[in-house]
């Protein structure tokens, strides 16, 4: 959970859940409150307005947000307004008002950025727990600024809205909508708005960012989106997140990556290498695609760091199917997997399906999984120490915070993305947060790093 922070009826605290996609609407919520006149508050306690920003992909996700939503209620004054907003609403609808009263105003993806105006009508959203109808398209607007809740020198920057895939698996297009890219202009002119605020990472996101452009007849158009956005003064980083590999073209994505401010680190979630699964789950390619793919690329991208999940447990995965992926996970030595049971979520193609494994053996199966990748992984951060690496300084350690003593500053080296890949830890002559240091890797624990500088 991410909390962000005096006193006074039009002030504002967000609790927000779910993904960096997430994180950016919550970031254009609150600015748009904050062009409205409220201000932002320190502590829940003191606002008058308690904004919980919802995530619902899959049945764990929806059990946090309801549980976070209860938590926040619970403790909320009589005099304050809660407001939930996001996926759980766009997925549950009207029934969360019958079931959540405590809340003043449920408003789903699309609406979510009407809140001001909300808030500012016939009742001020008091007390009736109002869920609007929603208005598909309105979440890919470029928001009025952006009240980064991300450290000031990174942001997350969403190229498109919804999904237009349809994998099996999957709630976004219900959720979501299809895929809506946004304009060129608009992303230059906030990445440049961004820059000047002091951002120097760039995490470009989308459901599926290969797919930007798409909509508007620019198949492949991502990697010129990328040669304008590196020419931004200021962003000396750039990370690619949630590729598709149906929809890469690994030649052209090479060379931008080797021309431009792109980071050699790329997140491609691939699922499953199984050819059977993989067409059950409507994904587009086949295993020995994804082997073809990951070996262009580290063929022709020095210092290359890869990410990936995987998915176990799909209806049909036999264990046949199962080795398959152990076997690849092996072999392939990918430096980030993220590993996740299939979720029977209802209005999926895929909760249709015969064949469901055994709830024993899937939770068998990620462990597995689970275990052959922490082997992976420490043996090629194992291979760090002694070398040196640019690391961006995120923050400051509390007292007592660094697991050791001596390493008070908190960073990544371009090989981790915020909050999902580990960090390193610096001691030395270091820099501020914000800034960007060589650093010299002393040792690997777990998936952290610790490094010297200067």
């Amino acid at each position: 959970m991410k909390k962000v922070s005096e006193s006074g009826e039009r002030t504002y605290f967000f609790y927000n859940l779910g993904c960096p996609k997430n994180l950016v609407d919550a970031e254009s919520v609150a600015a748009r409150l904050q062009a409205a006149g409220w201000r932002e508050a320190r502590d829940p306690r003191r606002a008058g307005l308690l904004v919980v920003t919802t995530c619902a992909f899959i049945a764990a996700a929806e059990e946090e947000s309801i549980e976070q939503i209860l938590e926040v209620a619970a403790a909320k004054r009589q005099a304050q307004r809660l407001a939930v907003l996001g996926c759980l609403v766009a997925r549950e609808g009207g029934q969360l008002a019958r079931l959540l009263p405590e809340v003043d105003v449920f408003l789903d993806v699309a609406s979510m950025q009407r809140l001001p105006q909300v808030l500012a009508g016939p009742g001020g959203g008091s007390r009736h727990g109002r869920c609007l109808p929603p208005q598909r398209g309105l979440a890919a607007l470029p928001p009025p600024g952006r009240r980064l809740f991300t450290p000031p020198h990174l942001a997350y920057l969403k190229i498109a809205e919804g999904c237009s895939n349809r994998c099996a698996y999957c709630t976004i297009p219900a959720i979501r909508g299809p895929l809506t890219s946004r304009p060129a202009e608009s992303l230059l002119a906030e990445a440049r708005a961004l820059a000047a605020a002091g951002v120097r990472e760039l995490v470009l996101v989308a459901q599926d960012t290969t797919a930007w452009g798409c909509d508007r007849g620019g198949d492949g158009a991502l990697y010129g989106l990328l040669e304008l956005l590196s020419g931004v003064a200021g962003i000396d980083w750039m990370r690619l997140m949630y590729l598709h590999p149906a929809r890469v073209d690994t030649r052209r994505l090479i060379e931008t990556i080797n021309n431009t401010a792109t980071l050699p680190y790329l997140d491609m979630p691939i699922q499953h290498v199984s050819d059977r699964i993989l067409r059950r789950m409507g994904r587009g390619y086949g295993g020995a695609d994804v082997e073809r793919i990951f070996d262009a690329f580290r063929a022709g991208i020095d210092g290359l760091v890869l990410r990936t999940t995987v998915m176990t447990g799909f209806p049909g995965e036999t264990e046949e199917d199962f080795r398959m992926l152990v076997s690849f996970l092996e072999r392939c030595r990918i430096d980030h997997v993220g590993i996740f049971p299939w979720s029977n979520e209802h209005g999926t193609r895929a909760a249709r399906l015969r064949g469901r494994v055994d709830a024993a053996a899937v939770r068998e199966r990620c462990q597995e999984l689970a275990a052959v990748q922490m082997d992976v992984a420490e043996d090629l951060l194992g291979a760090l120490p002694g070398r040196t690496l640019p690391v961006i300084v995120d923050r400051v350690a509390a007292p007592g915070e660094a697991p050791r003593a001596e390493f008070m500053l908190e960073g990544r080296w371009y090989g981790q993305a915020p909050e999902v890949d580990g960090v390193t830890w610096l001691r030395g002559a270091a820099g501020r947060p914000g800034s960007i240091v060589e650093a010299r890797i002393e040792a690997a624990e777990a998936l952290d790093l610790f490094a010297v500088t200067g």
